[in-house]
């Protein structure tokens, strides 16, 4: 039996301690949005070991969405130039319809200022005619004077009662009274004079036709500055091209 010297357990190494990082000074000066992003992970690791109140959660919320407000603005500008470029578009289409239609246009507009034109020279030469019918009461009241010579018939017997002288020729005249009656339809002469008053309505019925030149009561000057306002409209669409034609140059 060997002996052989025992070997010597060999001591265990101790584990290597973790160096810990030195920790910066703490700073006076105010932190900038960068440097708050990037504490926002020590301030968020703090506070899984602490609750935080809503205050502080509010402001740990403010600094960890720092370009809420960028983003806002981003998107409104994305919406603003998305309804340029559309409006544009539209204004784009809207030239090129009206550039292809521009001698139907041409022709629209001068067919409607001619009609107007002509219309207003018509109304410089219109008359008015018509006819007027009258039909009316119309009071008379006045004093007639009458002085003539008549023949008037009885129509009845005339009594007549009066004093006469009987001439006898060279024996004399004699002086009596005479009474008699005229038969029914003896005719007189007679001298009318006299003032007969006259109080009455006529009936006026008659048709009066009238014609009354507009151009003569006023109506031409109006109508002549009217013309003269409207041609240089007439004048300037006939002087539009009948096509719009893009020349390169």
């Amino acid at each position: 039996m060997s002996l052989e010297p025992s070997a010597q357990p060999e001591p265990n190494p101790a584990p290597p301690v973790a160096e810990q990082p030195a920790t910066p000074p703490p700073s006076t000066a105010m932190a900038t949005p960068e440097t708050a992003f990037t504490t926002a992970p020590v301030v968020a690791q703090s506070a899984a070991a602490e609750p935080l109140t809503a205050a502080e959660l509010k402001k740990v919320r403010r600094v960890i969405r720092p370009g809420f407000p960028r983003k806002v603005w981003r998107a409104a500008v994305g919406l603003t130039l998305l309804a340029s470029m559309v409006i544009n578009l539209i204004l784009i289409v809207v030239v090129v319809i009206l550039v292809n239609q521009v001698g139907a246009i041409k022709m629209t507009l001068a067919s409607v200022l001619g009609q107007l034109d002509s219309a207003f020279e018509g109304l410089g030469a219109a008359s008015i005619q018509d006819t007027i019918k009258i039909n009316q009461q119309v009071p008379v009241q006045f004093d007639l004077p009458l002085s003539q010579d008549t023949v008037v018939t009885t129509l009845g017997p005339v009594p007549i009662n009066t004093h006469a002288t009987f001439s006898l020729g060279q024996f004399g005249s004699i002086n009596g009274q005479v009474t008699l009656q005229l038969p029914t339809g003896t005719q007189l002469p007679v001298h009318l004079e006299l003032t007969v008053p006259v109080s009455n309505s006529i009936p006026v019925v008659f048709d009066v036709p009238i014609n009354i030149p507009l151009a003569e009561k006023g109506l031409g000057p109006v109508v002549a500055k009217l013309r003269s306002a409207l041609g240089p409209i007439i004048g300037l669409v006939g002087d539009l091209p009948e096509r719009f034609v893009i020349v390169e140059p």
